[in-house]
C-alpha cells in the first residue's frame, strides 16, 4: 500500500457512519466486475486527491512498459491496467481494484535493480488478478456502502474520497500476500526478468531495513507478512530452483536481451554444467562472450557446440568470426596527453582534500540528524498506530465533523511527509559522501595510468568532465548540509503540532459528550498543523532538490569513468544498456559518444530530453563552457529524480560488465 494508508485511518470512522446507515442494503443485481470497477475508480480518485501523481514522461513510459508487459503474461487481461508513480518518500506499492497500480518514489529509490521493480509490480498485478480487494471488502461492512453508491450512481467527491480512503485502510490476508509473492516471481520470470530479485529484495529488508526500522517503511511492515517466511516460500518456487536447467536458461537469455552479458553468462554457465549435451546453451554462451569481446572464450563455446552438432551452420559462422577478431589494444597516450593527465591528477588530489573536509562535516551533522530523527520517527509511528486504532471505532458524526476529520487527517499526513522526506535526504547525503570518495579514488587510478601513457587520448576529456561533476557534487553536498539544521527545526515544529491534532481527533471520535469543544480546538489545530507542515515540506524539499542534484552529478561522473578504456565491444554493450534503460535508439547513444561525450553526459542529456520532450543535443555542453548537463537540465525543469533511478540501474549494469571483463580473463 502507498502512504495514504496512514492518511486513510482517520477517514475510516467516517466511512463506518455511512456503512451503518447502509447495513440493510445488499449488493444484489451488481455484477462483481461492475462493483470492482467502481471500487477502482473511487480508490484511484482518493489516492490521486491525496498525493501528486508523477507526470514525467520518462518514468511514466518506463513503468507502464514494465507493467503492461507483465500483464500480458497474467491470467486476467480483459480489464484496463494503469501504472503510476506517486511523488512521496514513503516506501511502498499498492494495487487498487480493477487494475489501478501505484508505486512510490520512495520505493523506486530503494530498489537496487529493475528486476526488483518488476517482481513488485508482478506482486501487485497478482492482487488484481486474484481480486483480493473484493475478498477483503466482502469480509467488511464496506461492501454495503459500495452497493449503495453504485445503485445511486453517486459521484459526490466526499463519497468517492471518503470511500477510497476506507478502501486503502483494508489489509490483505497473509495467504493473499503469499499468493501475490508467487505472482511476482512467476510474472517477472515469464517476462524474461530475474525472479531471484524477489529474494534479494526480501533479504535486504530483513538484514538492513527491519533493523533500522525507518519511518518511511512503517506502512509496509504493518501490511505485509514476516519477511523470513516470504523468503522461504519463494525459495521453493521452481523458477528459483538452482538446478532447474530450463529456468536458468530462460533467465540467462533474458539478461542477454538486456545486454547484461555478465549476468547471462553466470546463469547459462550453470545451466550448461547441469546439461553438458545442450548445443543451444553453448551457442548462447558463445554469443554472450562474443558480445563482450572475449573472443577466446566465445571460440571455446562455439567449438563445444560443434562437437555436439557438427553441422550447425550458425556455430560455424560465429566461430570463424571470433577467430578472425583480435583483442582490443588501446592506442596509448602521447606526451602532451600525459602532461594533461598530470594536471588533472593534481586537480583530483586538491578535490580529494576539499571533499574530505566537506564529507567529514556532512557525516558529523548527518549522525546528529539521525539521532534527532529517531525521536521524530518514533512520533510518526506513534501517531500512525493511534490513527489505526481509530479505524475500529464505531461512532456517528455529522457531515460537518466528517469534513473536519478529513482536514485534520490531511494536516497530519503532510507533517509526517516532511519527516519521511528529511529521512531520505539524510540518507542520500550519507551515501553521496561514500560514493564521491570512491569515485575520486577511481579517477586517481585512471589518471595515473594515463600519466604513464596507457589508454586512449579521447578518454582524457571524459575524465576531466568527471572531475568537474565531482567538484559540483561536493559543493552541492556542502550546500545541502547547511540547509539541514533549519529543515530539522521546521520538521520538529510540524510534528509537535501534528501530535496535538492527533490527540484532538481521538477526543472528537471517542468522546461524544465533549465533541463540540474538541471540534473547535481541532479546527485551530488542523490549520496550525497544516501551515507548519507546509513550511516544513518547503524546507525539506529545498534540501531534497540539492541531494538529487548532488546524486545526479555523482552518477554522471560514475558512468563517465566506467566508459574509460572500454573496448569497442564493451562500448557497444554500454550503448545497448543506455538504450534499454532510457528508452532511446542505440544509434542516438552512439551519435552522442561520437561527439566526444562520456556515457554519463550522454545519459543525462537523453534522460532530460525524454523528461521535457525535446532533443538531447539541447543539453550538450560546448567545449570550454563551465555549465554541467545536470545544471542545464534542472534549469529547464527536467525531473532528474526519476532519471537518477534509471541511471542508478544503468550504472550498476555497466559496472557488472566492466568488473566481469577485468576479472574473467585473469581467471
Amino acid at each position: 500500500m502507498v502512504r495514504s494508508h496512514h492518511s486513510a485511518n482517520l477517514i475510516r470512522p467516517l466511512v463506518v457512519v455511512f456503512l451503518v446507515a447502509a447495513l440493510g442494503l445488499l449488493c444484489s443485481g451488481c455484477h462483481e466486475d461492475d462493483v470492482e470497477e467502481q471500487l477502482g475508480r473511487m480508490s484511484a480518485a482518493s489516492v490521486e486527491a491525496a498525493y501528486d501523481v508523477d507526470t514525467d514522461p520518462l518514468i511514466c513510459e518506463w513503468i507502464n512498459n514494465a507493467g503492461q508487459t507483465l500483464v500480458s503474461h497474467s491470467r486476467r487481461q480483459h480489464i484496463p491496467y494503469e501504472f503510476k508513480v506517486i511523488d512521496t518518500d514513503m516506501v511502498n506499492a499498492f494495487a487498487a481494484p480493477y487494475g489501478h497500480i501505484y508505486v512510490t518514489q520512495g520505493f523506486l529509490d530503494f530498489a537496487e535493480s529493475e528486476d526488483e521493480i518488476w517482481v513488485v509490480l508482478g506482486h501487485e498485478i497478482g492482487h488484481v488478478v486474484n481480486r483480493d480487494s473484493i475478498k477483503s471488502f466482502k469480509r467488511s461492512l464496506l461492501m454495503n456502502i459500495i452497493a449503495a453508491v453504485i445503485r445511486s450512481e453517486s459521484n459526490a467527491l466526499g463519497d468517492a474520497v471518503g470511500l477510497g480512503f476506507g478502501l486503502l485502510s483494508l489489509r490483505y490476508s497473509r495467504k493473499d500476500e503469499y499468493d501475490a509473492d508467487d505472482s511476482g516471481t512467476f510474472l517477472s520470470y515469464r517476462a524474461g526478468y530475474d525472479p531471484n530479485a524477489n529474494i534479494a529484495f526480501f533479504t535486504r529488508l530483513m538484514t538492513d531495513v527491519e533493523k533500522r526500522k525507518p519511518g518511511s517503511w512503517e506502512v509496509y511492515f504493518m501490511t505485509h507478512p514476516p519477511t523470513e517466511r516470504r523468503i522461504g516460500r519463494q525459495e521453493r518456487r521452481p523458477e528459483l530452483d538452482p538446478e532447474n536447467v530450463e529456468a536458468l536458461t530462460h533467465i540467462g537469455r533474458g539478461y542477454s536481451r538486456r545486454a547484461q552479458y555478465s549476468q547471462a553468462i553466470r546463469y547459462l554457465t550453470k545451466a550448461a554444467e547441469l546439461d553438458p549435451k545442450a548445443p543451444d546453451l553453448e551457442i548462447a554462451l558463445g554469443d554472450a562472450y562474443a558480445a563482450r569481446g572475449e573472443f577466446d572464450k566465445a571460440a571455446e563455446r562455439y567449438s563445444a557446440a560443434l562437437e555436439l552438432t557438427p553441422d550447425d551452420s550458425y556455430a560455424k559462422m560465429q566461430l570463424a568470426a571470433v577467430e578472425a577478431n583480435q583483442p582490443y589494444q588501446a592506442p596509448g597516450i602521447a606526451e602532451a596527453g600525459r602532461e594533461h593527465a598530470t594536471e588533472l591528477l593534481a586537480q583530483t588530489h586538491e578535490l580529494e582534500s576539499t571533499a574530505a573536509v566537506t564529507m567529514a562535516t556532512a557525516a558529523t551533522q548527518g549522525a546528529a540528524v539521525s539521532t534527532d530523527m529517531t525521536d521524530l520517527v518514533a512520533m510518526v509511528k506513534g501517531m500512525n498506530r493511534r490513527l489505526m486504532s481509530l479505524a475500529d471505532e464505531r461512532t456517528e458524526v455529522s457531515e460537518a465533523l466528517q469534513q473536519l476529520i478529513v482536514r485534520g487527517n490531511a494536516a497530519i499526513a503532510r507533517a509526517n511527509d516532511s519527516v519521511y522526506m528529511l529521512e531520505r535526504v539524510n540518507q542520500h547525503l550519507g551515501e553521496a559522501g561514500s560514493e564521491i570518495k570512491s569515485l575520486l579514488e577511481t579517477t586517481e587510478a585512471q589518471l595515473a595510468d594515463a600519466e604513464a601513457g596507457h589508454g586512449d587520448p579521447s578518454d582524457l576529456r571524459v575524465m576531466r568532465n568527471a572531475i568537474t561533476e565531482l567538484r559540483r557534487a561536493v559543493g552541492t553536498v556542502e550546500l545541502a548540509t547547511g540547509e539541514t539544521p533549519k529543515t530539522l527545526t521546521a520538521v520538529r515544529g510540524a510534528q509537535l503540532a501534528a501530535e496535538k491534532t492527533t490527540t484532538l481527533l481521538e477526543g472528537l471520535v471517542r468522546d461524544p459528550r465533549r465533541r463540540r469543544m474538541f471540534a473547535d480546538d481541532l479546527r485551530l489545530s488542523a490549520t496550525r498543523t497544516s501551515r507548519q507542515a507546509i513550511n516544513a515540506l518547503h524546507a525539506a524539499n529545498r534540501a531534497r532538490r540539492m541531494s538529487i542534484k548532488a546524486r545526479s552529478h555523482a552518477l554522471l561522473a560514475r558512468m563517465n569513468l566506467l566508459g574509460i578504456g572500454a573496448s569497442p565491444e564493451l562500448q557497444a554493450v554500454y550503448d545497448k544498456q543506455v538504450s534499454h534503460y532510457l528508452l532511446c535508439p542505440t544509434a542516438e547513444v552512439r551519435a552522442m559518444r561520437n561527439e566526444g561525450l562520456g556515457y554519463g553526459e550522454a545519459a543525462v542529456c537523453i534522460a532530460a530530453a525524454k523528461s521535457l520532450g525535446t532533443r538531447p543535443g539541447r543539453f550538450i555542453v560546448q567545449e570550454g563552457r563551465s555549465v554541467s548537463p545536470v545544471g542545464s537540465a534542472l534549469r529547464e525543469g527536467a525531473a532528474l529524480s526519476n532519471a537518477n533511478v534509471l541511471m542508478k540501474f544503468l550504472a550498476t549494469a555497466m559496472e557488472q560488465e566492466r568488473e566481469a571483463f577485468e576479472v574473467e580473463p585473469a581467471a
